[in-house]
């Protein structure tokens, strides 16, 4: 029994071999339509993309924003001036007043006495 020898196998043959041709048209037909294959082939300021077309180079334009920060540093100097005379004058409004008493009591108490080691 030959492959080519009845009707049908034929008609296989002829389906499968116009299907490979199609394809191939198809494939070059794609290829050959492409605007573009690289950079190269665009224009300058344009890139080429994934489409196989030609597009323009966006420009971003960044905007830059300068902070001035001298104020800022001189009100926490001054703060920190402030809080450091603060602090060495010991006249805090706020701070509660030890009491005196207490302190000559401690101190009047009997203490032990320690032995010295030679």
């Amino acid at each position: 029994m030959n492959l080519f020898d009845n009707k049908k196998s034929e008609a296989l043959t002829i389906i499968l071999v116009v299907i490979i041709i199609s394809v191939f048209l198809g494939w070059f037909i794609n290829f050959s339509s492409r605007e573009c294959r690289s950079n190269n082939d665009c224009q300058e300021d344009y890139y080429c993309g994934s489409d196989h077309a030609c597009h323009q180079i966006p420009v971003i334009e960044k905007t830059i924003v300068k902070n001035n920060l001298l104020v800022p540093s001189i009100i926490i100097g001054i703060a920190i001036i402030i809080a450091a005379l603060i602090l060495k004058s010991f006249k805090i409004p706020f701070r509660r007043k030890r009491n005196v008493t207490m302190k000559t009591e401690e101190k009047t108490e009997e203490q032990p006495k320690r032995l010295k080691i030679p």
